[in-house]
């Protein structure tokens, strides 16, 4: 027999890292169907979550339970390329960009024989490391190789959550098993919130790369694609890099990232239909861990071996959602920038999410409706928000050059002082690596942004009394929630409706939010330019 179970598990049978103890499930499940131990066949964990809302926290499972003549057959997963496939089609894919659309994109396509050419602007993961520790250290950024751009994208340095609401999309627990296959843990298979954690990804990445040497793709790094040809009939021809390189291929996966404003600007000198994408911008708000444990948890964590605690919010006013975006427990805010003159900021945290601090961004949305009312000129044309992105990051990168003397120092504020409008006239620790210096953030921030947080804080804190306390501080500028773009593509296709044979892919064309959703509009992008060419798709499917 095969029977679902929903089943109450203490906090000493699931370990903080959400690794449910040896024997635990088996017992339980046994107990509910009244049958020993030894009956059981297997029980597999499909959801955990904890419930804190009592003082006395536990977690609830569904495990689905084989026992009695099942028949049970665990169900096995093969990623790996056979060397039959490779090469096996004449087809030649471009993909642009090693982010988690690109990379699984390619995955796919080259696991059913498509060469692919992979191009990424920056470098391979462990130099792009090295880079960045580089960068904090003396300031200086490297505009290929940072937070955002090199192999990995954004993702790989980003809290590494893999929640998401992208059902629709496409089948999410195909994604995680990937990911599993390539060093994620297992525990992601059936949490309810997900993580991979910073320090896992670039060994993941890594391997991805090595899969897709061996199934034949070429990998180029620092090679940054810079204008998009067209045949005479309009259809995609090759791409030109930097170096004037020309590549050419049978279909393009545009899948550069959300910071790809260059590509974007020289699309629209070359008349590519671009669309404004509305955007949400804000602040990172930092608290002490502890703080964030104690006003969720409500002391239960003094008793109970429980994970770092987070939070999520949505909070409306007067028609406007002001929300909580990307929380990081135990983790740090980082220099997120592109661009030698503009400060933006991002949280990450590693797998065991220890650090001393919690933080989250908080933002409300920006669209040209917003910007008319607060009399902010605005072009015409589809990168008009795009425009206003950049010009808010170059103004909070000249306050640090004027007030701090470097202009990746983040400014800050208690978020008390940020109630009252008034200067910090000292700021406490932060885990932002660039140092931060007093701000009248409320000022830097335009006013309806700054009216639109102190509100729901109010409101937060009616339902959290110690979330509105000195001990938390705001940072600035977080403006890289999701593309303030959008590359459009027709549905049934997935190509550009001017350029067949261009098929714009993940957050930076408009069509993701995090790692999941790229991962899952990824490999959606490939199974569409596969089904045109009538080749199978395989990739990450189970075989029973």
């Amino acid at each position: 027999m095969v029977q679902e179970l929903q089943l109450r598990l203490g906090t000493e049978d699931v370990g903080t890292d959400g690794k449910v103890r040896p024997g635990a499930l088996e017992k339980l499940s046994a107990r509910a169907l009244r049958i020993p131990p030894s009956k059981l066949d297997a029980v597999e964990l499909l959801r955990l979550s904890l419930d804190a809302r009592s003082k006395e926290p536990c977690y609830q499972a569904r495990a689905r339970v084989y026992w009695g003549d099942s028949a049970y057959q665990p169900v096995s997963f093969d990623f790996s390329f056979p060397a039959s496939l490779q090469g096996t089609s004449p087809r030649t894919v471009i993909v642009a960009g090693m982010g988690p659309a690109g990379l699984f994109a390619a995955l796919a396509l080259a696991s059913a024989g498509v060469k692919v050419v992979l191009l990424e602007r920056g470098k391979p993961v462990k130099e792009r490391k090295r880079d960045i520790a580089a960068f904090c250290r003396s300031g200086l950024l490297k505009p290929d190789s940072n937070y955002s751009y090199g192999e990995g994208g954004a993702g790989c340095f980003s809290d590494g959550k893999l929640y998401t609401r992208s059902n629709k999309r496409g089948d999410i627990g195909r994604v995680l098993r990937i990911l599993v296959h390539y060093g994620a843990k297992e525990e992601i298979l059936y949490q309810s919130h997900p993580h991979l954690g910073s320090d896992r990804m670039p060994s993941m990445v890594e391997k991805m790369r090595q899969d897709l040497l061996s199934a034949g793709a070429e990998v180029r790094f620092c090679t940054k694609v810079e204008s998009i040809l067209r045949d005479a009939g309009g259809c995609f021809a090759a791409v030109v890099d930097q170096h004037g390189n020309e590549y050419r291929a049978d279909a393009l996966v545009l899948a550069v990232g959300n910071a790809a404003g260059e590509l974007w600007r020289k699309m629209d000198s070359e008349n590519i239909l671009l669309e404004e994408k509305p955007f949400a911008m804000g602040v990172r708000l930092e608290h002490p861990q502890a703080l964030i444990d104690m006003m969720q948890y409500r002391g239960a964590e003094k008793r109970h071996p429980l994970p770092a605690a987070e939070y999520s919010f949505v909070e409306q006013l007067a028609g406007r959602a002001v929300f909580s975006f990307c929380m990081c427990p135990g983790g740090v805010v980082v220099p997120a920038a592109t661009d030698s003159d503009g400060l933006v900021v991002n949280g990450m945290s590693d797998s065991g999410r220890n650090s001393p601090w919690a933080n989250a961004g908080w933002v409300t949305g920006v669209d040209r409706g917003i910007l008319r009312q607060e009399r902010v000129a605005l072009d015409d044309g589809p990168l008009a928000l795009w425009k206003y992105q950049r010009q808010m990051e170059q103004g909070f990168f000249q306050a640090g050059r004027l007030a701090a003397g470097q202009g990746f120092a983040a400014p800050a504020q208690r978020l008390t002082d940020f109630m009252e409008g008034r200067l910090s006239a000292s700021l406490p620790r932060s885990s932002y690596p660039m140092g931060i210096y007093p701000a009248r953030m409320d000022q830097l921030l335009p006013s309806f942004i700054a009216d639109a947080l102190r509100g729901a804080f109010v409101q937060v804190s009616k339902k959290k009394k110690s979330f509105l306390t000195e001990e938390a501080v705001l940072l600035g500028l977080e403006s890289r929630t999701s593309s303030p773009v959008r590359i459009p593509r027709l549905a049934d296709s997935g190509e550009h409706p001017q350029v067949p044979g261009l098929y714009p892919c993940g957050e930076g064309s408009g069509y993701a939010g995090g790692i999941t959703s790229s991962a899952i509009d990824g490999l959606n992008c490939a199974e569409k330019i596969l089904a045109k060419w009538g080749i199978g798709a395989t990739f990450g499917n189970p075989e029973p």
